[in-house]
């Protein structure tokens, strides 16, 4: 009786046949882009975006706050990956505040998010006293993901940023 069954079951499962020419027309209209593969706007094939909502669902998006200091060059160079040989993206000046999101697993480089107009001091609770710093980054997140805007975000050296709230 089972092996009547599974020969019946197999069978029907291989009874819708699909010709390879039948799809073959459809993927070659378009000749400029015969895959169909879209390249996403700005992207590097090197980068590594900041991801934000590591602390779960109950904790702010980025869970600190820290202070560009102690640097050896007019500007703080932010990459698009935590490596040295990283692209820069741009440069952060002395005094710039930044929210910490994630961090490299040797600890030496901080994945940030950061409002380049914003230079104030923060309050007790860890947000701006004023300029536009919260960057969507004050408040929970449902999950972890990629931090995608309005504010800019990159990787800096964790030498150079003093943890100042979280």
């Amino acid at each position: 009786m089972i092996p009547a069954a599974l020969i019946c079951f197999g069978a029907s499962a291989c009874s819708e046949t699909t010709q390879v020419s039948d799809d073959l027309q459809e993927s070659q209209t378009d000749t400029a882009n015969p895959t169909g593969r879209t390249e996403r706007i700005g992207a590097n094939p090197g980068e590594r975006p900041v991801r934000i909502g590591e602390g779960g669902p109950r904790f702010d998006a980025c869970q600190a706050m820290g202070r560009v200091t102690g640097l050896r060059a007019a500007e703080l160079d932010v990459l698009i990956s935590p490596f040295d040989a990283a692209e820069r993206k741009d440069g952060l000046p002395a005094g710039q505040l930044v929210h910490i999101c994630t961090r490299s697993h040797d600890q030496q480089w901080l994945g940030i998010v950061y409002d380049d107009s914003a230079t104030a001091e923060p309050s007790a609770d860890g947000t701006a006293t004023s300029g536009s710093l919260d960057c969507g980054v004050s408040s929970p997140v449902r999950s972890k993901r990629n931090y995608d805007g309005p504010c800019k975000s990159g990787w800096v050296e964790s030498t150079f940023v003093k943890l100042v709230a979280g």
